[in-house]
């Protein structure tokens, strides 16, 4: 997998014909070129997602804003200032590309005093020099190191809201090293959110009943999600689904991260201080062992869903796997199964839960419904074991 770069380019010509060889002169390179026209909305673009950038590059005039009319160095001297001022966040390697003598070929205070030199876009080798240049300074970042290291996980989170990529790359850091202060209050949350995410996709895709991503307002409910793609009983919304989604380990992962961070209702009400299993875990075990745990998990969930949901993404065709249960009057929940087969005796029987379970038929019921092998049946179980209730369909 081609390691990605994605570079702010702030340059008033960035969408100008003339730009189109060396954009694609910088894909066949992996550099992504994020451009815009002005100081003032590339970096509100840089600022509100930091976490997605891996450099900066500047032409050396720019309009300062919209309103701008002339190109001029206020811009560059304002992106320059506001890079040292976010240094303290993150560091981005950052470069000058110019095709303006006054910069390429005279000595120029802006770029003496930062220490800066100006590549000169009129000249093939600066440009190429230019290119690899911002990929080995910013192969040096912390944030792109894990970001390449991890690939898979974060061409998934290209449809997420950019909070996810933020909280894993936050949690890879704690991983290397760099920060092991976590504050399990905001990173469990951070997690519960990302599920509730993946739920919702999988609602758009047909995977996940309405009701279970419509609660109060448009909640999403957790564990009833759960229950719904692992193919089980839902608990309170009296629907199913009659084919699995989730292989068991996935459906392992989900469960674990759910029952682990508290969230068996919502995702935005839990505290965990109030959380009395992991707070006895705290006695014992006060690392951030936890969490990391949870979120590699998490991972895993991420990254099956993206194949499972491609690959099954006819909306019709999944909706068709929903069913509304049925209950009778003492709550009993009515089934529908085929009978597998009448024995010589009269009885009969059907199987249930992915046919690991068997329940008998009395032959009373066989006869008067002149049931035979292949006749699907709707049922109530009495004793774990008796059908009754029974209706032939």
């Amino acid at each position: 997998m081609t390691k990605i770069y994605n570079i702010l380019w702030v340059d008033d010509e960035h969408d100008h014909p003339e730009m189109e060889p060396f954009i694609i002169q910088a894909e066949a390179r992996g550099i992504i070129l994020i451009g815009y026209s002005n100081f003032k909305e590339g970096f509100e673009a840089l600022q509100r997602n930091l976490n997605y950038y891996d450099g900066v590059l500047l032409d050396a005039l720019f309009f300062f804003d919209e309103s701008s009319t002339t190109p001029n160095k206020k811009g560059l001297g304002a992106s320059i200032g506001k890079l040292n001022e976010l240094k303290g966040k993150k560091v981005f390697p950052h470069f000058v590309l110019s095709g303006q003598s006054s910069f390429t070929d005279e000595q120029n205070d802006i770029l003496e005093a930062n220490d800066l030199r100006c590549y000169n876009k009129k000249e093939p080798e600066d440009v190429k020099e230019l290119l690899e240049t911002i990929k080995s300074e910013a192969d040096i970042q912390t944030d792109l190191q894990i970001k390449h290291e991890n690939q898979s996980l974060f061409e998934v989170l290209k449809d997420y809201p950019d909070s996810a990529r933020d909280t894993f790359i936050s949690i890879f850091k704690g991983l290397k090293g760099f920060d092991n202060q976590f504050d399990d209050q905001l990173y469990f949350t951070q997690l519960r959110i990302i599920l509730e995410t993946i739920f919702r996709r999988a609602n758009a895709f047909g995977l996940l009943h309405d009701k279970c991503v419509q609660v109060s307002g448009g909640k999403v409910n957790l564990y009833e999600s759960y229950l719904f793609l692992s193919g089980l009983d839902t608990n309170h919304f009296k629907v199913n689904c009659s084919f699995t989604h989730f292989p068991k380990l996935i459906a392992n992962n989900v469960k674990t991260i759910i029952h682990t961070t508290g969230a068996a209702s919502h995702t935005s009400v839990v505290d965990i201080t109030e959380n009395i299993h992991i707070q006895a875990y705290r006695k014992g075990v006060n690392t951030t062992y936890l969490l990391y745990s949870l979120a590699l998990q998490l991972m895993d969930v991420l990254i099956w869903f993206d194949g499972y949901s491609k690959t099954n993404s006819d909306i019709a065709k999944n909706k068709s796997y929903w069913q509304d249960l049925e209950y009778d009057a003492e709550g009993n929940k009515f089934e529908i199964s085929e009978i597998e087969r009448v024995a010589p005796n009269g009885w009969a029987s059907v199987l249930l839960n992915n046919k690991t379970k068997s329940i008998s038929v009395y032959k009373g019921d066989v006869a008067n419904l002149n049931l035979s092998a292949g006749d699907k049946i709707k049922f109530t179980i009495k004793d774990s074991s008796q059908a009754q209730n029974i209706t032939k369909l």
